[in-house]
């Protein structure tokens, strides 16, 4: 399999890396350690990606380093209205694009935004599952990758089996490791030398970096049980080619204002349930629609931190195209997260959920966070 992805990589001038956003923990590592190995091999390379984490600045030499599309263009139709004059005012504060309209009426709903770029020759992309639903109402920004070649790498393990992979590739790299590793052993199919610090030692060290990234960040710092003692010895050849590992725990693991927000507010709202369910925090603050499954995974790790032993349900509304609820239930008992995942209000293609060691992420359909809470007090009596 790593001969014919190396087959297309090799053959491709112009590549897009597309990580995933609701697993930008440790997809994002290894797409930047993908990005630095193809510019190596003096390929033409573009980061699809929103912002970069302020968590992963450290990864790069600065935010201008990243490629990502270039030409942005905003697009209306003749038959809506006919424009005489262009011309932009610049200030310190923003942009503004003047338009003189000659005849019609220029509505916001005429007016659309998208990138006009080159296609590329070949897509990579790292913890999709589902390339068209994760494009969903963006295909007018994104229309120059449709009908290209895509290499599909992402994780196979258990706790991901809830969000199976669609195979959507021309090439798809599924296995039961973490995709900082299938990342890993894809660079070196395409050069070993390119990891070698003797060869190429600033690259090594950025690639090195990014995989033990995406490795403390996949198996908790070490702690989970998934991580093998093959972990550890990869940990320690990294580390030998460059790797630092306290800066990984150092920026990793440090909170922004937001996620300590969020931390807060969780206690803030908590109430305890009769019956010995778990305690409840419902968050009406739109300051958490952006908050996804790698926000949760910082709030549990710090709720593991303080020491508590209840059960703790969390659920927020999400800003999206369609609505959707949220949320987060931590349990130190197996057959609580056991019964909410093998509900059947969580078959549903709209819904979703992915189980952790302790804790599982739950992504529901609506905008009602109260109905939400009612369906899961149901699957766990």
């Amino acid at each position: 399999m790593s001969l014919e992805a190396k087959k297309l990589i090799s053959e491709a001038k112009n590549i897009c890396i597309i990580p995933s956003e609701p697993n930008e923990s440790e997809s994002t590592p290894s797409a930047l350690a993908l990005f630095y190995t193809l510019k190596e091999l003096h390929k033409n390379v573009n980061l699809i990606i929103g912002d970069l984490p302020e968590k992963f600045n450290f990864l790069v030499p600065s935010l201008d380093f990243i490629g990502s599309p270039k030409n942005f263009v905003i697009s209306i139709p003749r038959s809506v209205a006919d424009i005489s004059q262009i011309y932009y005012e610049k200030t310190e504060e923003n942009l503004k694009v003047h338009l003189t309209v000659d005849n019609g009426r220029i509505k916001k709903d005429d007016i659309s935004f998208y990138f006009e770029n080159a296609k590329p020759d070949l897509v990579i992309t790292l913890g999709i599952k589902d390339m068209q639903s994760y494009f969903t109402n963006q295909l007018d920004s994104f229309g120059f990758l449709l009908d290209v070649p895509i290499i599909n790498i992402d994780t196979n393990f258990a706790d991901s089996a809830s969000r199976e992979n669609k195979k959507f590739g021309a090439m798809n790299i599924l296995e039961n490791k973490s995709i900082s590793e299938i990342t890993l052993n894809l660079i070196v199919s395409l050069d070993e030398k390119i990891i070698d610090p003797s060869v190429s030692p600033n690259t090594a060290k950025q690639i090195a970096q990014c995989i033990l990234t995406g490795l403390v960040v996949c198996y908790e710092n070490f702690k989970s049980p998934n991580t093998s003692p093959e972990i550890f010895q990869l940990t320690a050849e990294l580390i030998k080619k460059g790797a630092v590992h306290q800066q990984v725990i150092d920026n990793a693991y440090k909170a922004t204002h937001k996620e300590v927000s969020f931390f807060y507010a969780i206690f803030q709202n908590l109430k305890t349930s009769e019956n010995d369910g778990p305690a409840i925090a419902l968050l009406d603050s739109n300051e958490f629609q952006n908050f996804g499954e790698n926000e949760a995974k910082i709030a549990t790790e710090k709720i593991k931190t303080i020491g508590i032993q209840n059960d703790l349900l969390v659920l927020w509304q999400s800003h999206a195209s369609d609505p959707m609820v949220k949320g987060f239930l931590y349990s130190k008992k197996p057959e609580a997260i056991k019964k909410l995942s093998s509900s059947e209000d969580w078959q549903s293609p709209a819904a979703r959920y992915t189980v952790k060691n302790d804790w599982v992420f739950l992504a529901a359909p609506g905008s009602d966070v109260h109905a939400v809470k009612e369906k899961i007090m149901r699957s766990l009596s």
